[in-house]
């Protein structure tokens, strides 16, 4: 078997998902986009009227990759022979048969089909089987067309598995070393939170309100008000760190994470922010932002990357977990629950103090 079949079988009800196959902007009118999720490939493609389509990406006729063909007519076709698919997957055009588009005759031939759903930017696909009334809903981002609000996508490839990159979002302590003088400095105080489990979700409040995190405390939070921090993962693959400060603002990193292969993932972040300043003003920042938080994200990037060496040169037998690690613990549990399709155990579930010092 290969490792990409193995990859894909063992995700099991993980497979009953949706997830993030690339941005609106990524997928043009005209030319197909090559996907990898669980090791699968996929291509997308847009109809005629524009709605984004996902198959199988290879032609049931020698299995040549769709993605490296064209999109004509609303179908995308093979650049092998030219056999042409539908948004269905069957196939509407075999030049050498009759050369003709939806002949009255349709050809008996079809390719797998997923269902899309494209919103707030980005196109989500469904790769399980269940019917529409037993399928989890598709995330809505909540700062993403919020007024006052400005968001943009950042998009990267990490060296994780789904949920490693996951933890790593939602883990404070890192945040001294990997982005020390950029985001946190090591300070030697406790940091009280509370981190309340269900069956879907983790949520952590943390209690440090007279802090002030990042380089720009003068932008974000000019009038001293009590910060607001937030880190929710929401199962299996978005996590969703909020900062606020008071009612006009915050910023937002909603992570929505795609696996690609064992020890890969495609990170889509929509940074989402909204200053006490005037909205033009705002938005003339945000290149200023944007390489502010592409700095931050890029030190994530590169100490997975360094995490991945490690464990390919020795996997580990066993992780040691301390207090502050109580979302990693809930994190891994309830992604093995959906693994299995399972309900996570009830002493698992519920609201808890807890401490770390950073």
């Amino acid at each position: 078997m290969c490792a990409q079949t193995e990859f894909w079988d063992n995700a099991k009800g993980l497979l009953e998902e949706w997830y993030v196959a690339c941005t609106s902007k990524e997928l043009k009118k005209d030319q197909p986009f090559a996907a990898t999720l669980y090791g699968k490939k996929i291509v997308l493609f847009r109809k005629k009227d524009g709605r984004a389509a996902a198959l199988l990406d290879q032609c049931v006729h020698r299995g040549v990759p769709l993605s490296d063909g064209k999109v004509k007519n609303g179908c995308v076709s093979c650049p092998y022979h030219g056999w042409s698919y539908q948004a269905d997957g069957h196939v509407a055009y075999i030049p050498s048969v009759n050369g003709k588009f939806f002949p009255e005759k349709p050809h008996p031939f079809k390719q797998r089909s997923f269902d899309v759903c494209e919103q707030d930017g980005v196109v989500w696909i469904y790769l399980g089987e269940k019917p529409e009334n037993q399928r989890p809903a598709v995330f809505k981002l909540p700062f993403y067309d919020q007024p006052g609000w400005l968001s943009y996508y950042m998009v990267g490839k990490y060296d994780g598995e789904m949920g490693a990159v996951a933890q790593n979002i939602m883990d404070v302590t890192h945040t001294i070393f990997v982005h020390e003088g950029w985001f946190r400095s090591e300070s030697g105080k406790a940091v009280d939170a509370t981190i309340e489990v269900e069956p879907r979700k983790v949520v952590v409040e943390y209690h440090d309100h007279d802090a002030d995190v990042g380089m720009m405390p003068w932008l974000t939070n000019p009038h001293g008000a009590e910060q607001v921090h937030r880190d929710s993962f929401i199962a299996p693959n978005i996590t969703l760190v909020e900062y606020h400060w008071g009612e006009p603002s915050g910023m937002v990193f909603n992570s929505l994470i795609s696996p690609v292969g064992p020890y890969e993932s495609r990170v889509y972040t929509c940074v989402s922010y909204k200053f006490p300043i005037p909205k033009l003003i705002a938005k003339a920042l945000m290149p200023a932002v944007n390489a502010y938080t592409w700095v931050v994200n890029n030190q994530d990037i590169k100490i997975l990357s360094a995490r991945r060496k490690g464990l390919e040169n020795m996997p580990m037998t066993h992780s040691h977990s301390v207090r502050g690690d109580m979302a990693h613990i809930a994190l891994e549990k309830i992604l093995d629950a959906l693994r299995h399709d399972q309900q996570l155990a009830p002493s698992f579930i519920g609201k808890r103090p807890m401490q770390f010092q950073i």
